[in-house]
């Protein structure tokens, strides 16, 4: 009988296996499951409890989070691991054939070889008219859209691109160069924008890199991951200043991503008027709340956005907006507590663990939709300070965009093949 760490290198000596045996051993074979898990707990740790541990024992001033409110953040948290290790079911998704992946994997590098230069420069321009801002106010930091469409299509690309990539053919240097195209335009834009800007290109491509299982973990590589995850964390904020107050700026900037004091102060929350937070963020970036004039608020510029909880807790409390961009950010715990109290929070924590589960046994494949569910992850490791739909919300769209593309270039392919048997139909005559 095979074991774990056979299907582990039948899967990686033969990374473009039938459909039917690369889908079971992805299964039966997770490169890094274990990673993501950890990271999620450290997000956990370092969103809800490290502020409350470090006003505690260092600082020693007065905590506002009670006992009661970290115990159910810890029950939620073993909800969720019991989601994590639940054993996978159902059929393997479809797969597309190789060459259709080949044919779009080409188009998809020259599209973020061709786009790397527009969104460096547009990169540098924000930087630029930025330099002299102070962080964390909405009416000065938000991105125009014109640069988020460039910077968002680079990124798009660029994870379809590694999804399906490989390195017996491409070679590691292509992926290592085109992971420096993606990453420089958001760590550049990151100094004066928020650090999740830079995690969303350098977590997916980390994990996609683990899940493939090219990245082989040892001391040394877990102590170049974690290097890695605080780079993000402090690098920008110390460009930016923010820790010029010595100790207790550390600890006051600590307590600004501390979303369990949300889930305190706002469990009694008053929603009438309100659509339910959880389905207008899930829908959100699939129905047009802002035209139907359904489900919506003002907010600051911000005319007729969906009414997600983030928005609603920002308008409710605009003391407490202070170190975090574009509001007081939000908990997925509170957001599951006001659908349906504290079964929701442990049920819906289970939900939610098994679907990440399920995502990083996807990104082990050879797939033109890695990118999507190595992104989903990597907001899901935000959810600790974040709406829970905040990691599910794209998926429609982007699995929408990634299917046109599919079809487009396939189509090109064929009609190209049509032009060549022309022609060479003509010459033989």
């Amino acid at each position: 009988m095979a074991t774990y760490d056979s299907h582990c290198r039948d899967r990686d000596r033969s990374p473009i296996a039938p459909a039917s045996s690369a889908q079971t051993l992805a299964q039966d074979c997770v490169h890094g499951k274990w990673f993501f898990l950890a990271s999620f707990i450290f997000a956990c740790f370092l969103f809800w409890w490290l502020p409350s541990i470090l006003f505690r024992a260092v600082v020693h001033q007065a905590d506002e989070i009670e006992n009661e409110t970290i115990v159910i953040s810890v029950l939620a948290l073993l909800c969720f691991i019991a989601g994590y290790i639940c054993p996978a079911f159902g059929r393997p998704a479809p797969r597309i054939s190789e060459p259709r992946i080949d044919a779009c994997m080409d188009f998809a590098y020259r599209a973020t070889v061709i786009l790397a230069l527009p969104a460096l420069i547009l990169s540098a321009m924000f930087w630029r008219s930025h330099a002299s801002q102070t962080y964390g106010y909405v009416a000065i930091d938000a991105i125009p859209l014109s640069y988020q469409a460039v910077l968002y299509t680079h990124l798009f690309f660029g994870f379809m691109y590694f999804g399906a990539a490989t390195p017996e053919r491409q070679g590691w240097r292509r992926i290592a160069a085109t992971s420096v195209l993606v990453i420089l335009p958001r760590f550049i834009v990151s100094l004066h924008w928020g650090r999740f800007f830079l995690a969303q290109a350098v977590l997916p491509a980390l994990l996609i890199a683990i899940a493939r299982g090219w990245i082989r973990f040892s001391p040394k590589r877990l102590l170049q991951t974690a290097a890695l995850a605080l780079a993000i964390l402090f690098l920008p904020a110390l460009t930016r200043g923010d820790f010029a107050g010595g100790r207790t700026a550390i600890v006051e900037w600590l307590s600004g991503g501390s979303s369990l004091r949300l889930m305190q102060t706002d469990a009694d929350l008053n929603l009438n008027g309100y659509c339910n937070p959880l389905l207008v963020s899930l829908t959100a970036k699939s129905i047009p709340y802002g035209l139907l004039n359904l489900c919506v608020l003002d907010l600051g510029s911000q005319k007729n956005v969906p009414a997600t909880l983030d928005r609603i807790l920002t308008i409710n409390n605009p003391a407490n907006s202070n170190g975090i961009v574009s509001g007081t950010g939000s908990n997925y715990l509170l957001e599951l507590y006001l659908s349906g109290g504290l079964l929701a929070v442990y049920a819906g924590s289970v939900l939610f663990g098994f679907i990440c589960r399920r995502f990083m046994g996807w990104i082990g494949m050879r797939s033109l939709f890695a990118g999507i569910w190595a992104e989903c992850l990597t907001r899901a490791l935000l959810a600790p300070r974040g709406n829970l739909s905040y990691a599910l919300e794209r998926i429609p769209s982007l699995v929408l965009t990634t299917l046109t593309v599919i079809a487009i270039v396939w189509a090109m392919r064929l009609l190209r093949i049509s032009q060549s048997a022309t022609s060479a139909v003509q010459t033989t005559a």
